[in-house]
């Protein structure tokens, strides 16, 4: 056997060398098997990752609501090595040393805790907000991988939105990796929020039918919108972060582009990865062609899901995922040989990733895997020869376009507005038609740069008109629109407060969170966008934990103290964002 692997590998690798390009080469490394819970496993690891010519790893950071990195939000793994912040330690070991490896952070996005048991930290999200559960059309809350959140539920969508903008915010990532970012089959996503919000968009009652077309569109779009809105924030931050998937290639292959439609992705888990790709807001497509080389039946899905890939990155990067904890190292090897070759057409992916870094090798289920065979790892090296970068993306290295986004807000009470229409003009003419999510949000990727107009719109709300929105190359601009007429004071700096009254309404629109605000009886520092000056907010509604740097708009009633500041009290806040 180990003949076989050495001669492909010997003859692949003077290609290899010859033709050396920029290409992805990465290994998902999970968060339940030995990787990154010790410094000594990270060292490791990185050992492995250069030795096998990689450029990248997948790090799963977030497996079911925890954290193995130190989170102000969510509960810290109980894998982890007490104290140890791996993420922090993987991003000085893998940058700080040669050559330098990527690290993209891997989120588990619907899954939150196993389908067994109860999570006894009070920080878990179930202990926090146990309504945010997704169901099943008669009303069961253990999916085949436990218990989920569901993305018709606004709370949820803002929680995880907030949770991943945590960690750009504050790590020095290369990448933000969705898994498990969709729902699990079609009878799923009937948690009572997301099915009241359907039918009043649509005048409907009742319970939907899991076959309904509209209400299975309705939960493809929770899902992109959830996408859209971390792709807007997060590279708003950080324009040159890559937001990639692990995507579901279920069966045989699409054998045109409009056979994708027919496929499971689209069809049953509502994980519309195609359109993503086309609308721009994931930069890199990891779709996981897992398929045992020694099947026929199987070996044929690789290469037709593989080709399809190839044929339909539509200007992003395709990175072909492969299921190395099935294969023979030789099989290994065949498939990643395809994966680079091009398709009938010409077209090339842009790489590959193996799962897994632990399950090197396999007989047919992870669960009989060899783990961490050093014999896989020396084999790729062999295979690949020599380190390359990974593919530059040129919408990031040289952008013409930027984003803009934003919340439709209710002037009168700071709600947000669900369903709202948003146009986007210029020059005159139509661009972009817009509709806001449960949160208010709305989110136009990549316009050229330029000069913009909005008209935002919502039943029983007069419209609104903004007449000159600056889009600049590789930025994004973020602003909340009213609707509706303000019956507070319009505070766009702090310093304003100075000359109201005591009990005045106030509504201020352009707010930084000074310090993390994480109990609700505590009371909330904001602070200007621009300056230091602050002012005191006791939160009166429902709001989840702000973090510093979050913007955030405030509805209250300004109470003066003895000593001439205020205190904005019985306030509403609607997270804007990161800053």
């Amino acid at each position: 056997m180990r003949h076989g692997w050495t001669l492909v590998a010997g003859m692949a690798m003077t290609m290899a060398l010859a033709q050396a390009q920029a290409e992805f080469r990465g290994f998902w490394v999970d968060g339940f098997n030995e990787g990154f819970h010790t410094p000594e496993q990270v060292d490791t690891l990185l050992q492995r990752v250069r030795a096998a010519q990689m450029n990248a790893i997948i790090v799963q950071m977030r497996k079911r609501g925890d954290a193995h990195y130190l989170s102000p939000l969510e509960p810290f793994a109980t894998q982890q090595q007490a104290g140890f912040d791996a993420l922090a330690y993987l991003i000085q070991k893998a940058h700080g040393e040669t050559p330098r490896i990527e690290v993209h952070v891997w989120v588990n996005c619907h899954p939150i805790w196993p389908g067994s048991g109860w999570p006894n930290d009070p920080k878990h999200i179930l202990n926090r907000y146990p309504e945010i559960q997704t169901e099943d059309y008669d009303g069961n809350r253990i999916t085949e991988v436990g218990y989920g959140g569901d993305w018709g539920h606004p709370l949820y969508h803002e929680w995880f939105t907030k949770v991943v903008l945590d960690i750009v915010r504050r790590y020095d990532i290369d990448g933000i990796h969705f898994d498990y970012i969709r729902y699990t089959g079609e009878r799923w996503g009937y948690n009572p929020v997301s099915v009241a919000r359907f039918n009043r968009r649509y005048g409907r009652t009742g319970k939907p039918d899991p076959t309904d077309p509209l209400w299975k569109q309705w939960r493809r779009d929770q899902v992109s919108a959830v996408v859209r809105k971390i792709y807007a924030q997060a590279t708003a931050l950080k324009p040159r972060l890559v937001v990639s998937g692990a995507l579901i290639t279920w069966g045989d292959g699409p054998q045109t582009s409009d056979d994708w439609v027919n496929r499971s992705a689209y069809r049953a888990v509502f994980q519309d990865w195609q359109g993503w790709l086309k609308e721009g807001i994931l930069d890199m497509a990891i779709p996981m062609v897992y398929y045992d080389e020694s099947n026929p039946s199987r070996a044929a899905f690789f290469r037709n899901w593989a080709t399809f890939l190839k044929d339909h990155q539509h200007g992003r990067i395709g990175v072909v995922g492969i299921g190395n904890y099935l294969n023979s190292i030789e099989n290994t090897l065949k498939q990643v040989e395809f994966a680079r070759a091009p398709s009938p057409a010409g077209n090339r992916a842009n790489g590959v990733n193996f799962f897994s870094y632990a399950a090197t090798t396999g007989v047919g289920t992870e669960e009989g895997s060899r783990r961490y065979d050093e014999a896989f790892y020396r084999a790729l090296g062999d295979y690949f020869g020599a380190w390359v970068p990974t593919p530059p993306m040129a919408w990031k290295l040289a952008p013409t376009a930027g984003h803009l986004m934003g919340a439709v807000l209710d002037a009168r009470t700071l709600t947000p507005v669900d369903g709202a229409t948003v146009e986007v003009y210029r020059e005159g003419s139509l661009v972009r038609t817009l509709t806001t999510d449960g949160n208010g949000f709305f989110a136009a990727v990549h316009l050229p740069a330029g000069v913009y107009a909005l008209i935002a719109r919502a039943e029983g709300l007069p419209a609104r008109s903004l007449g000159t929105v600056w889009v600049t190359a590789g930025l994004g601009v973020n602003l909340p629109v009213l609707l509706g007429e303000a019956e507070a004071h319009i505070v766009r700096r702090i310093e304003s407060l100075a000359a109201l009254p005591d009990g005045a309404p106030v509504l201020l629109l352009n707010t930084v969170v000074a310090a993390d605000w994480l109990q609700p009886d505590a009371l909330l520092q904001v602070r200007n966008a621009l300056g230091e000056a602050t002012v005191a907010v006791r939160v009166d509604a429902p709001t989840l934990p702000l973090l510093q740097g979050d913007r955030a708009a405030v509805l209250g009633t300004l109470r003066k103290q003895s000593d001439g500041t205020g205190v904005i009290e019985q306030a509403r806040v609607h997270w804007l964002g990161a800053l």
